[in-house]
């Protein structure tokens, strides 16, 4: 398989899940996250904390014309792009906590959506761009409580920030939400009751999973199933999901997995050399975008994948 690109970014081909020969090239040194392909697949979309706190960024798909659109004294992290790509939603803590904020794709025009008490984070949009989807700690009753023992629950809203819906009742930590490509379904990560695994492998009484939620009947299948640490999921266009996990039994060193959304055909897609996830899907389904990250480095990557 040629390699096609040269720079930043952990592009994976989709069409093969064996990293045996691939092409793995370390291309930044700062900690850059959260990487998502525009739609006309020409500029990466990613946040960065190469200015001494987490910003926003977008370059070519070459690593060149880096250009940085947010500038704050505060962090502004998990950036996601429209479908059309003229706009970008973003989390910032820049009001005193974190909010969902959209601006123009230059960086323009930026407007807080959410006024809230509580986390708001992690938005990405529909898929045909109407709403945006995020989670929320707003209905904790108590905001004093430490992050993860409140109530974060998944919520939409209209892209002026009106007509906000919630959709989970879970009365747990429910993070990383996407909506289906048909826009029927919703996948999230949700914290459960009973035994499992922290990152580096210790033992908690709680553990992370990946649900999947039918929205017309509110039905929640557990699509991760494992003691271990699950998280992050997205979509693929053909509507499988891929998630991070430490299932692999190396401690605070995650693979991605893909899984039907019927939670059938699991498969391992990337081998336990590195650690991956902050994972995305490029629209025509061709590529993964992830950052790998160990103890020293967090950064993003280029995987040439082979069949």
């Amino acid at each position: 398989m040629k390699l096609i690109l040269t720079f930043i970014i952990t592009f994976v081909f989709f069409t093969g899940y064996s990293q045996s020969g691939s092409s793995i090239r370390r291309v930044t040194a700062t900690v850059d996250g959260y990487p998502t392909l525009s739609s006309d697949g020409r500029t990466i979309l990613f946040e960065s904390d190469r200015s001494g706190n987490s910003e926003i960024y977008t370059m070519n798909v070459d690593g060149t014309n880096i250009k940085q659109l947010t500038f704050n004294d505060s962090n502004d992290d998990s950036p996601a792009w429209s479908s059309d790509g003229k706009l970008i939603a973003f989390a910032s803590v820049r009001d005193g906590d974190s909010e969902i904020y959209v601006m123009d794709r230059n960086g323009q025009n930026q407007r807080r959506l959410t006024k809230s008490a509580g986390d708001d984070s992690h938005p990405k949009f529909s898929p045909d761009g109407s709403r945006i989807i995020f989670n929320s700690a707003r209905t904790t009753g108590d905001l004093t409580l430490d992050w993860g023992k409140q109530t974060h629950e998944i919520f939409s809203m209209k892209i002026d920030g009106s007509d906000i819906k919630q959709h989970t009742q879970n009365k747990t930590v429910t993070t990383y939400a996407a909506f289906s490509p048909d826009g029927k379904k919703i996948i999230f990560r949700k914290v459960t009751e009973g035994p499992g695994f922290n990152w580096d492998l210790s033992t908690n009484a709680r553990n992370s999973e990946v649900f999947i939620l039918d929205i017309a009947s509110g039905q929640q299948v557990n699509l991760s199933n494992s003691p271990a640490y699950d998280g992050w999921p997205v979509w693929t266009p053909d509507g499988r999901i891929v998630f991070a996990s430490n299932r692999n039994g190396i401690p605070s060193r995650s693979a991605l997995y893909l899984v039907n959304a019927d939670g059938t055909g699991l498969k391992q897609i990337t081998d336990s050399k590195y650690s991956y996830n902050q994972h995305s899907i490029s629209p025509d389904g061709k590529f993964i975008l992830a950052e790998r990250n160990a103890e020293s480095f967090a950064g993003i990557d280029m995987i040439e994948f082979q069949e």
